[in-house]
């Protein structure tokens, strides 16, 4: 065993009596004799004294007291060998960073290279986890090792992670059910979820970690919230599905004409796609044009006529952005970029008479978090209704998420269809479309535009929104603003600190750090962000025990699960991240 267990409780009592301050001490051994010495760390003392040779950032963790290497250098003398040498993380993973291995080398190679370096992870006070790390000479770097291992320190066998990833990449695409899972955009190899709890995740592999994917926005309470949890529960004993109506599903529709006013009539569905499909099939009923403008960026699903990217200009017809995708059907899609009202007005001035709809994201998400310039919305309503074309909002993300009422909530702006999705699912399988009477009169079985859908409505998934949605009232949105606003701070702190080029972009509890140095107003200038920078960053982040998406063109979001110390950590987690890059 590495670590005996009166050791082990030792070393995690240290931790807790020093903590806020990193803890620091050695194990040595003789034979089978074995002493721990607990260690001062002097590095705050030092800093006092002297800030420049020893500065208190996130390049130095600790500093064992000179007195205490004095000890350990006697007790070597007398033929012990150090068998552990230990320290703690205050509010971060247990994890080796790359401050820990700088620490641990001398030219390059380490200094104690039989050692076992263990780390313990202090959260708020609280010990959250240990790991044990040592030096593969194979590998030129310290892997992580087991700490039960009998007979000493051994390497750690293949992570469930990597044994899973092998067999997914046999029998599904890219190893995965969504193509942004398969870190294309970070590099590496994804790790598998074992499982959630409030703000954390935990992987197959152990490690936990603070969560701002939050499964792509729906997961407003956090994971696995209890209300959430018992509602399905509860749903699944009287059956999963039926095929025909339930109150539940009355009560949802319910719910979310009450919540969007412009909603006055609402048609259940299973995905995001199918309520954006489904809308914009319903504006060309009803107008009888073929024509579909969006924006540059933002992403409706995967629907044949939504895969196109701007041409060499905003009027100009857009190209197949997918394989499958038949060019006179990408050519029924015109394209603007985001917040450019003034190309807008060029398609309608040109094709107005052919254009059925127009559908944005009111705040997009889906190049990274890019808010409206004021007007812009504004514009997009007077312009639409002029040339009597139909107004589309795509708030699968923004709906419950940046106000009650979504974006047409927040911007005072009220479309003629919305989309929503996500969070009205309480983290399952849902969408939803709807609008005014007149447009939805149109739909099946009232008027001549068809859809349907077996699971449409399903209970399970009615049952965990309306779950969730009975949890969300105006103090719920006061405290996401503050915790975002709270979490955009450290950010922005941190890349100050550490002189990296950082825009960040926040709207309500959803946010994107871009690594470039200019404003972020649309595709084009999102696109100009250091992606590589980023990847870099996302690896720091998951090494110090924190989950962001694995693009730089995504969104993080806050949950009403994380705490005040869990955006302190990040804060933290952050700022050592950058200066490290």
């Amino acid at each position: 065993m590495i670590l005996s267990p009166d050791e082990l409780e030792a070393i995690r009592r240290q931790a807790i009596e020093e903590y806020p301050h990193e803890s620091c001490g050695v194990i040595v051994a003789r034979g089978a004799e074995r002493r721990l010495v607990r260690c001062r760390n002097a590095q705050n003392e030092l800093h006092a004294k002297d800030s420049v040779r020893h500065p208190r950032d996130a390049r130095t963790a600790y500093y064992i007291d000179p007195a205490d290497l004095l000890r350990i250098g006697r007790l070597e003398a007398e033929g012990f060998a150090v068998a552990v040498i230990y320290h703690s993380h205050v509010d971060a993973g247990a994890y080796f960073s790359e401050t820990d291995k700088r620490q641990a080398l001398l030219g390059g190679e380490p200094a104690y290279p039989a050692a076992t370096y263990v780390v313990t992870s202090v959260l708020g006070g609280r010990p959250e986890a240990v790991a044990a790390f040592r030096w593969s000479s194979e590998r030129s770097d310290f892997v992580p090792v087991d700490l039960e291992a009998a007979g000493g320190a051994t390497e750690a066998p293949p992570r469930d992670s990597k044994r899973l990833w092998d067999r997914a990449a046999a029998v599904m695409p890219g190893g995965v059910n969504s193509p942004v899972r398969a870190f294309r955009g970070v590099g590496g190899e994804p790790f598998f979820v074992a499982r959630g709890a409030g703000a954390r995740l935990w992987d197959v592999d152990g490690r936990e970690y603070i969560d701002f994917l939050g499964s792509w926005g729906p997961l407003i309470l956090g994971h696995a919230p209890a209300p959430v949890v018992a509602a399905i529960a509860e749903a699944a004993a009287r059956g999963t599905s039926y095929g025909a109506p339930t109150p539940l599903e009355v009560e949802m529709a319910e719910a979310l004409t009450a919540a969007y006013p412009s909603m006055e009539l609402v048609r259940l569905v299973s995905s995001g796609t199918e309520a954006a499909m489904s809308a914009i099939r319903v504006a060309r009923g009803a107008t009888g044009r073929a024509l579909l403008v969006k924006f540059d960026g933002c992403y409706h699903g995967h629907a044949d006529s939504l895969l196109v990217k701007a041409g060499s200009g905003g009027a100009t017809f857009s190209i197949p952005d997918s394989a499958g995708v038949p060019a006179p059907l990408a050519g029924l899609t015109l394209t603007a970029p985001f917040n450019d009202l003034e190309a807008v007005r060029a398609l309608f001035r040109a094709r107005g008479s052919e254009i059925a709809a127009v559908i944005v994201e009111p705040v997009a998400g889906n190049m990274g978090v890019v808010p409206p310039q004021p007007g812009f919305l504004e514009g997009l309503r007077a312009t639409t209704r002029e040339h009597g074309a139909v107004l589309i909002f795509d708030e699968v993300i923004t709906g419950f998420r940046v106000a009650y009422g979504g974006a047409q909530e927040r911007y005072g702006v009220s479309p003629d269809l919305t989309c929503l999705g996500k969070i009205i699912g309480g983290g399952l399988p849902v969408g939803a479309y709807g609008g005014s009477r007149a447009l939805m009169g149109q739909v099946a079985p009232l008027g001549p535009v068809y859809q349907a859908g077996t699971l449409s409505g399903n209970p399970l998934a009615v049952a965990a929104g309306l779950a969730t949605l009975r949890r969300l009232d105006r103090s719920s949105y006061a405290t996401l603003e503050a915790r975002s606003a709270e979490l955009e701070r450290g950010l922005r702190l941190g890349a100050s600190r550490g002189g990296v080029p950082l825009t960040v972009n926040r709207v309500g509890s959803m946010l994107t750090a871009f690594f470039c140095d200019a404003p972020v107003t649309d595709y084009a200038s999102a696109k100009r962000s250091d992606t590589k920078r980023y990847a870099r960053y996302f690896h720091a982040m998951r090494e110090r025990g924190v989950c962001l998406a694995p693009s730089q063109f995504e969104a993080a979001f806050v949950s009403l699960a994380h705490t005040e110390q869990d955006i302190a950590t990040t804060a933290r987690a952050a700022a050592e991240s950058l200066a490290s890059l």
